[in-house]
């Protein structure tokens, strides 16, 4: 399975995730204020909330 870091979880982001996980992506997404401030959507549509150094660590 490929794995994506999103950074950001605005209208792009969001966009991403869905689109990423609904095609098999194991995704996180991370912003900078911290994984607490995501929105609930962005779980809906199979993303992970993740600190910023944990989107990027162990990404292909």
């Amino acid at each position: 399975m490929m794995k994506v870091g999103i950074l950001g979880a605005g209208h792009i982001g969001k966009t991403l995730v869905r689109e990423l996980s609904r095609t098999g992506y194991d995704v996180k997404v991370a912003n900078s204020r911290g994984p607490e401030t995501i929105e609930p959507s962005v779980f809906a549509s199979g993303g992970r909330a993740v600190t910023i150094e944990q989107a990027v660590e162990d990404v292909n």
